[in-house]
């Protein structure tokens, strides 16, 4: 396959039957304005220098202000949730997408919590499956994210549909000589990445 070391200039002619550049990851070491396909999504992500966004989810001259925030999980239990982001601006959501390195999958559900300890507001009505060929989420219960909320992640198990709580650490009783029970959590090994795209308010 020829490989261009310098620009190609085409003089304003036509790129006819062009395809842009397939994967089912993200390109290495990116350059603002490179182009990609998602063959997972489905999906044309444009890198602007910081992040990659959806092509053409976005005008340009658009005055909202677009934030990324990305969350990698390396073997995802339902032990493994955690408050990953705090907010200092009005955000609305409006995408999340998420995938998994291995062929096992991964459902999770994303809070919007005021306070680090108290429970707050799914973002969506369902967990979210996170899988090897890439998901995306565009449908929200709630996609409102209020100034100083915290973002939350959650890993569950489904039983029936129900969403599972994470268990609680138990300690053993004073004077157990044995070690508690274990309980039914265990690793996913791989690692999971959550990309959730917003644009200020």
């Amino acid at each position: 396959m020829p490989s261009f070391k310098s620009d190609l200039d085409i003089q304003q002619n036509q790129l006819l039957n062009a395809v842009l550049h397939t994967l089912r990851d993200l390109p290495q070491n990116p350059v603002a304005g490179q182009l990609y396909y998602n063959e997972g999504k489905q999906t044309a992500y444009l890198y602007n220098g910081s992040w990659w966004m959806p092509w053409g989810e976005y005008n340009a001259g658009q005055t909202q202000e677009t934030k990324q925030y990305i969350l990698n999980i390396a073997n995802p239990s339902t032990k493994s949730s955690m408050v990953f982001v705090r907010l200092y601006e009005n955000q609305d959501v409006v995408r999340i997408d998420s995938h998994f390195s291995t062929e096992s999958t991964v459902d999770f559900i994303i809070e919007s919590r005021s306070s680090v300890n108290d429970r707050g507001f799914s973002l969506t009505d369902r967990p979210i499956r996170a899988t090897y060929a890439g998901t995306e989420t565009t449908a929200f219960a709630n996609s409102s994210l209020p100034k100083d909320d915290w973002l939350y992640i959650e890993i569950v198990q489904k039983d029936d549909g129900t969403i599972v709580p994470k268990e609680e650490e138990q300690a053993g009783l004073p004077g157990e000589t044995e070690p508690p029970a274990a309980t039914t959590d265990s690793e996913i090994l791989g690692l999971l990445t959550i990309t959730i795209t917003c644009v200020v308010t």
